[in-house]
């Protein structure tokens, strides 16, 4: 913690005063060993946990291609494909365009 507060400001805050050493489904065990549930997941693990197989190995997958672009430097096909999928699901009386 000490660390923390030297390198980072004040302005980012913590909700809880733990370090995460690993995670797997609903278990976050922090560097001490305690273990907690988490309640409020990270972004992208709230619905499926932490380390779920089926994401894990669509990273993978993923990871072989590349791993990440901007879109708006240089497009790519998923980023469409989840728009129009995406416009298809949500209701709509004019044609809609997705933006994320």
């Amino acid at each position: 913690m000490r660390r923390r507060v030297a390198a980072v400001p004040r302005g980012v805050s913590n909700g809880t005063p733990i370090f995460v050493a690993r995670a797997e489904g609903v278990v976050v065990e922090d560097v001490d060993g305690n273990r907690f549930l988490d309640f409020t997941g990270g972004i992208g693990t709230l619905n499926v946990g932490h380390r779920a197989a089926p994401v894990v190995d669509a990273i993978r997958k993923q990871l072989d291609r590349y791993l990440h672009t901007a879109f708006s430097v240089a497009p790519y096909e998923g980023y469409v494909r989840v728009a129009e999928r995406l416009n298809q699901l949500t209701p709509a009386i004019s044609r809609r365009k997705l933006f994320w």
